[in-house]
């Protein structure tokens, strides 16, 4: 957890914890004749005009994500000592509260460089979407961080295809008040793993309410600011939380099976779901008793093939007493590490 440097006084203490606590920071509170070794070693640094005066007067040294915070606006003597020593912010607390998280959080981008985000979701029932986004999830968390957000309101829980239904931490319902920038750091910490490196979000089934558009993008967001690879199980119902994950991601992932049926579905969710997603392609699970081939249900519904896969009849029955990192054959395994392989190639340029 990267730390951050709080010089400020008694009646902005609570508030600058509160922002820092939200946007996944180790607060550490000194004071100028002590801070030395902080002041050059933490990710980022909170001071009021007080503070800021004493450390120019100490001559310390010019760095950089330094903020200052007030109770009201400051004098420009304030200001001029704020350059000199790296001011790039300054707010009034506490109004200004929700725009210090987004600050803080942002800040931490530059340290973790950006993450990837795929979506993933079927073009009709029993696809295999949900298998194959816990899929993709455990591989890309088997070499990094992780994110697994479960939007499909209408699914069981992907928890249940990962075997963490009973572990504790925060569910959807925990954060539907949330419409700012949420901590990366601090969200990790407190989500249900299914590994090491693979935090999961998901539902529960005693509280359906809905999951907020705005609360999704906050979470994907800090999946992404914090370099992870998020993985968005995404429902192909026509609601404003599937269109936000879907033109949020990198790359959108549309599975179905080889059949003639399932290519008449995914035409339909391509023109009315996909229309504003940046790049998407299919996963198909064949070939199909029929003959048809993937490479041809491709060339049907008019998207690129990004990988094919054999179904396995048996991991539907097998799921309700096994987690799925344990039941992954290789066919399933290949298609998630192509879908990794695809999302870390469609990774955005660090800014």
């Amino acid at each position: 957890m990267n730390s951050l440097l709080a010089l400020v006084s008694d009646d902005l203490r609570d508030s600058v914890a509160q922002c820092a606590a939200a946007a996944g920071y180790q607060m550490i509170d000194a004071d100028v004749a002590s801070c030395g070794r902080a002041w050059r070693s933490s990710r980022a640094v909170i001071v009021d005009p007080v503070n800021i005066l004493a450390l120019e007067s100490r001559s310390m040294p010019r760095r950089d994500l330094v903020v200052l915070v007030a109770r009201s606006a400051e004098p420009a003597g304030v200001w001029r000592a704020g350059v000199a020593l790296g001011v790039s912010a300054a707010f009034e607390l506490p109004d200004d509260e929700p725009a210090l998280v987004r600050h803080l959080s942002q800040s931490q981008r530059a340290s973790a460089g950006p993450g990837s985000v795929v979506a993933i979701l079927g073009a009709h029932g029993g696809a295999g979407a949900t298998v194959l986004a816990a899929a993709t999830a455990i591989v890309a968390g088997d070499e990094r961080h992780a994110l697994l957000v479960d939007a499909d309101e209408l699914g069981a829980g992907i928890d249940l295809t990962l075997g963490v239904e009973d572990q504790p931490g925060l569910r959807w319902p925990d954060l539907t008040a949330s419409t700012g920038q949420i901590g990366a750091t601090a969200l990790h910490d407190a989500l249900p793993t299914a590994g090491q490196r693979l935090s999961v979000l998901t539902g529960r089934r005693d509280d359906r309410r809905p999951i907020g558009a705005s609360t999704l993008s906050a979470v994907v967001d800090a999946g992404r600011t914090a370099g992870d690879v998020v993985v968005v199980d995404v429902s192909r119902a026509d609601t404003e939380v599937t269109r936000t994950a879907l033109v949020g991601a990198d790359v959108v992932i549309l599975v179905l099976t080889a059949s003639v049926a399932s290519v008449a579905s995914a035409r339909a969710v391509r023109t009315r779901l996909l229309d504003a997603a940046p790049v998407v392609e299919l996963a198909v699970r064949g070939p199909a008793l029929s003959g048809l081939r993937a490479a041809d249900v491709a060339d049907a519904v008019g998207l690129r093939l990004l990988t094919a896969y054999r179904p396995d009849p048996r991991l539907a029955s097998r799921l309700e007493t096994t987690p799925l990192s344990r039941l992954m054959r290789k066919p399933l395994r290949r298609a998630a590490v192509d879908v990794v392989g695809r999302v870390l190639r469609a990774r955005p340029v660090a800014s």
